[in-house]
């Protein structure tokens, strides 16, 4: 059975903080490449566009070029604002959103760093190979820092079972 995050009534702030260390741990206990994945620039305003843009246009568009092979491709991701923005209690109605994902594949960093370039305008990637790192675990934990500001909009995850 896949794990996919259902909506339904709006989630508190603990339960959206819960799922995402969830699926952190779902990702890490597999036995596949672990990538951290930071894009920032992408010209996307708000979560919700941010958030379509990875669901829609990045993994959808990657799990439909997969879907009849054997590669596995499990993701976890956090939008953010940024650190100056959420230092403070108010969220602009314009500003550039980032994102944090944890990706579990077998697919290799060079064609997921394709699909990103190809998905976003000129964005700014960052892909670090965490598979074998023993402090991967306190990543969850930065995926979380700007809890107070998390909502339903600014998280998702899609893992299948290994």
């Amino acid at each position: 059975m896949t794990l996919i995050k259902k909506k339904n009534a709006p989630k508190s702030i603990q339960t959206i903080v819960d799922d995402i260390i969830y699926s952190f741990h779902k990702i890490t206990s597999q036995n596949t490449p672990i990538y951290a994945i930071t894009i920032t620039n992408t010209d996307c305003k708000t979560t919700e566009e941010l958030r379509f843009y990875l669901t829609n246009k990045l993994f959808n568009r990657i799990h439909k070029d997969y879907k009849h092979s054997l590669e596995v491709l499990n993701y976890s991701f956090v939008i953010e604002y940024p650190t100056k923005v959420s230092m403070g209690n108010q969220i602009p109605d314009n500003c550039e959103v980032h994102t944090h994902i944890i990706l579990g594949t077998t697919i290799s960093k060079e064609h997921i760093e394709y699909y990103i370039q190809t998905t976003f305008r000129n964005p700014d990637i960052l892909i670090e190979d965490i598979t074998k790192r023993d402090d991967k675990m306190n990543y969850a934990n930065y995926l979380i820092k700007q809890k107070h500001l998390l909502t339903d909009d600014n998280y998702n995850y899609k893992i299948k079972p290994s």
